[in-house]
Protein backbone atom coordinates (compact mmCIF):
# COMPACT_ATOMS: atom_id res chain seq x y z
CA UNK A 1 0.00 0.00 0.00
CA UNK A 2 2.77 2.45 0.89
CA UNK A 3 4.53 1.72 -2.40
CA UNK A 4 1.35 2.67 -4.28
CA UNK A 5 1.07 5.90 -2.29
CA UNK A 6 4.68 6.75 -3.09
CA UNK A 7 4.23 6.06 -6.81
CA UNK A 8 1.06 8.17 -6.91
CA UNK A 9 2.78 11.04 -5.08
CA UNK A 10 5.75 10.88 -7.46
CA UNK A 11 3.45 11.02 -10.47
CA UNK A 12 1.44 13.95 -9.11
CA UNK A 13 4.65 15.81 -8.26
CA UNK A 14 6.30 15.10 -11.62
CA UNK A 15 3.20 16.28 -13.49
CA UNK A 16 3.15 19.51 -11.48
CA UNK A 17 -0.23 18.71 -9.96
CA UNK A 18 1.10 18.83 -6.39
CA UNK A 19 4.01 20.65 -4.86
CA UNK A 20 6.82 18.58 -3.38
CA UNK A 21 5.78 18.95 0.25
CA UNK A 22 2.11 18.25 -0.45
CA UNK A 23 2.91 15.14 -2.47
CA UNK A 24 5.29 13.91 0.23
CA UNK A 25 2.66 14.44 2.91
CA UNK A 26 0.15 12.42 0.89
CA UNK A 27 2.65 9.55 0.62
CA UNK A 28 3.63 9.77 4.28
CA UNK A 29 7.31 10.45 3.54
CA UNK A 30 9.63 13.41 3.85
CA UNK A 31 9.92 15.87 1.00
CA UNK A 32 13.60 14.97 0.65
CA UNK A 33 12.80 11.27 0.31
CA UNK A 34 10.23 11.97 -2.41
CA UNK A 35 12.63 14.29 -4.24
CA UNK A 36 15.37 11.63 -4.16
CA UNK A 37 12.96 8.96 -5.42
CA UNK A 38 11.90 11.14 -8.35
CA UNK A 39 15.53 11.91 -9.16
CA UNK A 40 16.55 8.24 -8.85
CA UNK A 41 13.87 7.13 -11.30
CA UNK A 42 14.89 9.80 -13.81
CA UNK A 43 11.76 11.86 -13.32
CA UNK A 44 11.45 15.57 -13.79
CA UNK A 45 9.19 18.28 -12.50
CA UNK A 46 6.97 20.48 -14.61
CA UNK A 47 6.22 23.85 -13.09
CA UNK A 48 2.58 24.64 -12.39
CA UNK A 49 1.79 27.87 -14.20
CA UNK A 50 -0.86 29.23 -11.90
CA UNK A 51 -2.67 28.46 -8.67
CA UNK A 52 -5.88 27.30 -10.39
CA UNK A 53 -4.05 24.39 -12.06
CA UNK A 54 -3.10 22.87 -8.69
CA UNK A 55 -5.13 20.10 -7.13
CA UNK A 56 -6.28 20.82 -3.59
CA UNK A 57 -6.20 17.76 -1.36
CA UNK A 58 -7.03 17.22 2.27
CA UNK A 59 -7.15 14.32 4.67
CA UNK A 60 -10.33 13.16 6.30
Amino acid sequence: MKQHAMQTAMTLYENGTLELQTAANQAGVSAERLRRAVHRTGGSVQTVRNQSERLRVSAD
